[in-house]
């Protein structure tokens, strides 16, 4: 009896730990036209608040201040906006503002959104995503 159920602990862990492997940071498509109030998200850039979506794609980081994986996430996105002008990238510190994580359904940092350039969310990924699947979306929508 213990050794059944000691195999059957293990398989549901090891399950559990290849689920979480394949799924964490994979992203999916959005459906439907669900669209980003910047005004409601209430993000800066260099001081000043945002109030136009980038001109082919936008990208939104959502993290917090606990987060480990966001420093990685955030500077990656910096570069691949910094290499396309046509690009931009914005961050969302969710860390106090619940009602954006309710709003948005955010249950883990880093998530971040694709926007095409009327700011409809096209694209999102839980977690650190993967190599090349931000620039997969962005190529999808012409912005690279």
């Amino acid at each position: 009896m213990t050794i059944g159920l000691t195999l059957a602990l293990v398989a549901v862990s090891l399950l559990t730990g290849v689920a979480y492997k394949l799924f964490h940071g994979r992203g999916h498509r959005v459906l439907g036209a669900a669209l980003v109030d910047l005004a409601k998200l209430k993000v800066h850039k260099n001081g000043d608040p945002v109030t136009e979506f980038g001109a082919k794609a936008t990208l939104v980081l959502f993290s917090t201040k606990y987060c480990g994986q966001c420093p990685a996430v955030r500077r990656a996105l910096a570069k691949l906006a910094h290499r396309h002008g046509s690009l931009l990238f914005i961050e969302a510190d969710i860390t106090d503002r619940l009602d954006l994580a309710a709003h948005f359904n955010i249950t883990q940092t880093p998530t971040i959104f694709v926007l095409n350039h009327r700011g409809e969310i096209r694209y999102r990924v839980g977690g650190t995503p993967k190599t090349n699947t931000i620039e997969t979306e962005l190529a999808k929508l012409g912005a690279l």
